[in-house]
């Protein structure tokens, strides 16, 4: 009886390649979602770690009638001038005149043996007034951060602050456009649970890459709240005045850390939490590089257009989450 004999036809070479890049394809996807889920996780964490920091403010302030700790990582030496302007002269007294490091009440204490060089010992964190609330030092490091660095975050300079940031020089800088604004340096005044008239809208902590000459984020963040030179201001704006004191309009002072862009973190004042995409990538490597070193700090970027797209609208997000309710609004928000 005859027998049929088997067929033994092996794969052909279009075959093996189909079945190749099927595998490829299919691991692909898994790659890209185990980042995504990852990236999802980090940014979560970041997220818990800038909620336990506010939640350490409102701690430290319940314990000392209503004062937040301040902004800055050390004093500046400027602790006692006068703000001369049509609507008045404004004495400023910061931390009472006191020119102690030890006696200021800096959430962080980045000076001294707490340093070396550049650089923020343990100290640093575990000495500065908001440590005994926030309780470990890990909760200063963003997951997201690809730095060697103890801490990723920084605090507002318009929270718990004589002035912005306590420093004399923004105050200077900007003293003539608040008050063409009628806002006297009276209502900078951030030191206080209840200066702070939209605490779900203003920024208590944010993510910082101050890589300006510091392996450390120096002073709290701030950027100009001024107008941009050439802003349009339309009939029946809210806050009429003279737009024309921005001389010398620093943009980003300092900037949010460009560590993921589409997940640039920061807390809220009353402790809720927000995570922004950048509308425009092009201001990272404006203010970084490369190519080249980048513009570095206080980037005066262009005017949006049709043409580059939203350089400002970045700018504005931020900008009107930084002291709203004294801040004026500035309208329009993207300009054509």
């Amino acid at each position: 009886m005859n027998r049929p004999s088997r067929c033994n036809r092996a794969f052909t070479v279009t075959e093996l390649l189909v079945v190749v890049a099927i595998i490829a394809f299919l691991l692909a996807l898994v790659l890209i979602g185990f980042r995504k889920a990852s990236l999802m996780a980090k940014t979560a964490s970041c997220l818990s770690n800038q909620r336990q920091i506010s939640l350490a403010q409102a701690s430290y302030a319940s314990d000392n009638g209503g004062a937040y700790a301040s902004n800055r990582t050390s004093t500046d030496g400027s602790f006692s001038y006068t703000l001369n302007n049509a609507l008045g002269s404004f004495p400023v007294l910061i931390n009472n005149g006191n020119l102690n490091q030890d006696s200021y009440h800096s959430w962080t204490a980045s000076y001294g043996a707490n340093m070396v060089g550049p650089t923020e010992l343990a100290g640093a964190l575990t000495k500065g007034r908001l440590y005994s609330y926030v309780g470990s030092t890990p909760v200063y490091k963003s997951p997201l951060d690809p730095t060697d660095r103890l801490r990723s975050y920084s605090l507002s300079g318009f929270v718990g602050g004589t002035v912005p940031e306590d420093s004399s020089e923004w105050s200077n800088k900007w003293d003539d456009w608040f008050c063409s604004q009628h806002v006297t340096p009276r209502d900078w005044i951030s030191t206080h649970v209840p200066h702070h008239r939209h605490p779900e809208q203003t920024i208590m902590s944010i993510v910082e890459d101050d890589d300006d000459g510091f392996n450390f984020n120096n002073q709290g963040w701030v950027i100009d709240p001024r107008p941009p030179l050439g802003s349009i201001v339309p009939d029946g704006c809210p806050n009429p005045g003279s737009w024309a004191n921005s001389g010398g309009w620093e943009g980003w002072i300092d900037w949010p850390a460009f560590w993921e862009p589409t997940n640039i973190t920061y807390s809220m004042v009353d402790g809720s939490t927000e995570s922004y995409s950048l509308q425009n990538k092009n201001i990272i490597t404006a203010i970084q590089g490369p190519p080249g070193a980048g513009l570095g700090h206080r980037y005066a970027q262009p005017a949006d257009s049709l043409a580059e797209g939203p350089w400002r609208r970045d700018w504005t997000h931020f900008r009107d989450r930084l002291f709203p309710g004294v801040i004026p609004p500035m309208i329009p928000r993207y300009q054509r």
